[in-house]
């Protein structure tokens, strides 16, 4: 389906230069922008209704004049310009992430402590054993050392090539969000102290052993966690629906 229509008015000048709004949307497209673009339209329809009172813009104002050291009047007015933006626009940019924790706090905030519930692992830290190397022979040799007890997880840190006389194998604690899916699968399967396989991540080659899982306790920074990633997951669903939909005049 398309959609057929005359109207192009003008989007812009650059100079004296005329710029329609399909030729703005073929640039934006030719760049690769429409993405971003369908990002930005769907966090406005969203938030744009959500006041932010005077004296919180104030306050928001003066923190980024002192931020970016614009004392001056005329400071200030020339950034603006530079930026090729207003008073008017600085101020909604300013505002928008208020706006966003306010409507992710309305739409999901009285849910919270049940998200946390129904994905507490995610929370999780863990402390554990790993050494790696791209050379496959070589961890597959490691591997059995450690599984038959010749060697212990620090003296092997400590052979491999430009090693610290100090190193040391363990990791942790660390939260779960940053070990790799197959790496914390392997973690969640074995009992403390029991040494995995070798596992293949990228390039490289993985061995692994937990000594302990710890979870997080439901409180304010886990709770922002969970509001964040409720809304992340919401906003990347919604703009995939969109593109989804757009559709252009001939």
């Amino acid at each position: 389906m398309t959609l057929d229509t005359k109207v192009d008015s003008t989007a812009m000048w650059i100079d004296d230069n005329p710029l329609s709004i399909s030729e703005t949307v073929r640039l934006v497209r030719q760049q690769g922008a429409l993405t971003r673009l369908v990002q930005e339209w769907v966090l406005e329809k969203t938030v744009s209704h959500i006041d932010i009172n005077q004296e919180k813009l104030d306050e928001l104002l003066n923190e980024f004049r002192t931020n970016n050291q614009l004392v001056s009047d005329e400071a200030y007015s020339d950034h603006l310009q530079k930026r090729h933006i207003d008073e008017k626009l600085l101020l909604r940019m300013l505002a928008r992430p208020y706006q966003i924790i306010k409507y992710r706090e309305d739409r999901w905030g009285p849910f919270a402590q049940s998200l946390y519930l129904k994905n507490k692992e995610q929370f999780d830290f863990v402390s554990y054993q790993r050494l790696e190397s791209s050379d496959s022979d070589v961890m597959q040799e490691i591997y059995f050392r450690l599984k038959d007890g010749e060697e212990s997880w620090d003296g092997l840190a400590r052979q491999f090539p430009g090693a610290a006389a100090d190193a040391t194998a363990r990791r942790g604690p660390i939260p779960v969000s940053e070990v790799e899916e197959p790496v914390l699968n392997a973690l969640r399967q074995n009992e403390p102290g029991r040494i995995s396989r070798p596992i293949q991540v990228g390039s490289q080659v993985i061995v692994v052993a937990l000594e302990q899982f710890q979870p997080t306790p439901f409180g304010e920074e886990v709770r922002k966690t969970i509001l964040r990633q409720a809304f992340n997951e919401w906003a990347s669903q919604e703009c995939s629906k969109m593109l989804n939909k757009i559709r252009f005049p001939e």
